[in-house]
């Protein structure tokens, strides 16, 4: 049978054996033993009692191999064959085999194999690489059993290679962008096709990205590897090994279709109406797109508006541009003089069948104006206390202000508004303004001195304990849009607006100066700057805006850069009920402690501490009945709280079999922290008149 193919069918080291290609050493016939005769005795024969080892190299058809010179291109294989004791093949025995180069390698790679059952061993040994050059030992180490066989060493001389290459095929010739582009060259060691792994090639072109980096030759000799191309043009490729580079092979990269061009961004998105104080001009940008979505240069782009209401536009920027390098081209969108949305539509110059629109862009009013500003609090009396009460500093109340324009859109973020306050402290995170965000931003009102004593102007309010703040910003006045062009036009009806102040008595009024009625020291009210010429000297509208100007400071001309402004009072309360004839002289009586009806029914109360004010908002309200035993009279009382008011506040309490006599007592509880402070307020329960 041809060796071969004995091979192809037993496996090599079977092979060897069965097929005449190993099993023995030189004159030995294969896979056989001979005995050794031994002088002495009676003649017979003496049986070794130490195992045997032959090295030797073959090559793949099984001829030995004696020139000692590893091969770059010819398979070559240490032949191990070992017999034990008695000259049979030990089969299945350990072998180890080293190299004390790197020049060389083996396979497998850790060099340890067991004989097969003819006591054989076929390792394949060759150059590292095919510049591997120099010499090499192989030493062979095998254990028969327990017995260690003497060691045996073989020698190799190793040459360098000559590498050559042919010229690189390429397939195919020419592609789009994009798309690939196989290329292969034959790879030659000493004349012979390279060897399985033997050679590493690197192809090089200014196309693409050759995967992979480095090809190693095949089985046939061949090194491969694919382009994935990125630039278009006139291209080439050439392969490297071993320090020797082939001619330049050619091929052709076309640029991919358009096909379509993307919405980017529009920055913003939300406009302000021309002349508003938030931003009015947004950029899109659209992106020219081939067919691997990649931007396309130099492509011309036309822009048009879905809608121009109000003087929407392009800024006076042209309508068209070529994309830049990126693929992208940006447009300048101005917002005009009405609310509105509009889209920018973008269409290719070449094919206007290949077209986008934006996202919508959002035009709104912008400045906040006088009839959409106001002001709340969540807690309009708040335990702090004034002059007639005890004091009790910490406590605070969140104000916030709500901001749109004339047609209730939020006005820009970032919009600044300004507390001033005729006591306490004014504090949002170190400050005493906040900034809009979503329409609406806050700021705390702390209680502490000072604390406001009341007025003696005519028609101030003379209770201690009331805090005015004011809050204001850039604003316009309101109008009536006669024509809906959303914007101011002659003639049109609007409420003017003067020089804005505090209102710190509450009158209505602007009084530069009083005095307060508890020390009867110096008071004034402050006035606040306002934008120039929108002072004048007119008498400001006795039908809106009524109390928000000092009187005579409106100019009969539409501002539309005035302070819009709104005003709120916060109470400063006491913790305790304010007991009838107790209150000081200044405390107007409609606003101090008092029975207002009471009957066998009912009783209806006021209730204010001793300034005359609202007690605390959150302060707990209870009703119980003080009788003699046996009287089953009980009280009941709707709210369990003072609730959220600037002034005092009215409750009733429910009678049921009540003959009269009786003491009911309203029990207010102030809890502030750890504290509480309760105080009560007894009324008699009248007996009904004679029958």
């Amino acid at each position: 049978m041809n060796f071969i193919k004995c091979v192809a069918a037993l496996g090599l080291s079977l092979a060897l054996a069965a097929c005449g290609g190993g099993g023995g050493s030189a004159g030995t016939p294969a896979g056989g033993s001979t005995p050794e005769s031994t002088p002495g005795g009676t003649g017979g024969t003496v049986t070794p009692s130490t195992p045997t080892m032959a090295v030797t190299v073959v090559d793949v058809a099984g001829s030995e191999i004696t020139n000692h010179v590893l091969s770059q291109t010819q398979a070559q294989f240490l032949k191990i064959v070992l017999k034990d004791g008695t000259g049979a093949a030990a089969a299945f025995a350990r072998v180890i085999v080293t190299l004390d180069s790197t020049e060389a390698a083996l396979v497998p790679v850790n060099g340890t194999q067991l004989t097969d059952s003819s006591g054989v061993v076929l390792m394949r040994i060759a150059p590292a690489s095919v510049n591997s050059s120099g010499t090499v030992r192989a030493t062979v180490d095998a254990t028969v059993g327990a017995i260690a066989v003497a060691p045996q060493t073989y020698d190799f001389n190793i040459n360098a290679g000559t590498v050559s290459l042919t010229a690189v095929a390429v397939s195919p010739v020419s592609v789009q962008k994009g798309q690939s582009v196989n290329v292969s060259v034959d790879v030659k060691v000493n004349g012979e096709a390279a060897k399985s792994n033997s050679v590493a090639v690197s192809f090089n072109t200014s196309c693409g990205n050759v995967t992979p980096a480095s090809a190693l030759v095949n089985a046939e000799g061949k090194a491969s590897a694919v382009i994935q191309t990125t630039n278009t043009g006139s291209c080439t490729v050439d392969a490297s090994a071993n320090g020797i580079t082939t001619s330049t092979t050619p091929y052709t990269v076309t640029s991919p279709p358009i096909t379509g061009i993307q919405f980017v961004s529009a920055t913003p998105s939300l406009l302000y109406q021309s002349g508003s104080a938030g931003v009015n001009t947004s950029i899109v940008t659209f992106k020219v797109i081939d067919s691997l979505a990649a931007g396309v240069q130099g492509e011309k782009v036309n822009a048009t508006l879905t809608n121009t209401d109000g003087g929407i536009s392009f800024c006076g920027s042209p309508a068209s541009g070529n994309s830049l390098a990126d693929g992208t081209v940006a447009f300048s969108v101005c917002a005009g003089t009405l609310p509105a949305t509009v889209q920018v539509r973008a269409a290719l110059d070449s094919d206007t069948a290949i077209f986008t629109n934006s996202n919508l862009l959002t035009v709104q009013t912008g400045l906040p104006t006088q009839r959409f500003f106001d002001i709340s609090a969540t807690q309009l009396n708040i335990y702090a206390g004034g002059h007639f009460t005890t004091k009790f500093n910490g406590n605070s109340t969140t104000i916030s202000v709500f901001a749109a324009d004339r047609q209730g859109n939020p006005v820009p973020n970032g919009t600044k508004i300004i507390f001033v306050s005729e006591g306490g402290q004014i504090n949002s995170t170190g400050v005493s303004s906040c900034l809009i965000a979503n329409g609406r931003c806050s700021v705390d009102l702390i209680g502490q001195d000072y604390r406001p004593m009341g007025s003696s102007a005519p028609s101030g309010d003379p209770r201690p304990g009331r805090v005015t703040v004011l809050a204001y910003t850039d604003g316009e006045e309101s109008f009536v849009d006669a024509n809906f062009n959303n914007r101011y036009d002659d003639a049109e009806l609007f409420e003017d607006l003067g020089v804005l102040y505090l209102d710190k008595d509450e009158s209505g009024l602007f009084a530069a100066a009083y005095t307060n009625l508890v020390t009867l020291t110096d008071e004034g009210e402050f006035k606040y700057p306002m934008p120039t010429g929108s002072i004048g000297t007119s008498a400001c509208p006795a039908n809106s805006n009524v109390g928000l100007s000092v009187a005579s400071t409106c100019n009969n001309v539409w501002d539309g850069l005035t302070k819009v402004r709104r005003e709120i009072v916060i109470i400063f309360s006491g913790g305790e009920i304010g007991q009838p004839g107790s209150y000081d002289a200044s405390i107007p009586a409609n606003s101090q402690t008092a029975v207002l009806s009471a009957s066998t029914g009912a009783i209806s109360v006021r209730l204010a501490d001793y300034n005359g004010n609202p007690l605390p908002a959150a302060a707990s309200l209870a009703v119980e009945v003080v009788a003699p035993e046996g009287d089953k009279c009980a009280a009941t009382i709707l709210s369990s709280q003072i609730g959220n008011t600037t002034e005092p506040t009215e409750h009733v309490a429910t009678l049921k079999d009540c003959p009269g006599g009786e003491t009911v007592r309203f029990k207010v509880e102030v809890t502030s922290g750890s504290s509480s402070k309760i105080s009560v307020f007894e009324v008699t329960v009248p007996k009904p008149p004679a029958p």
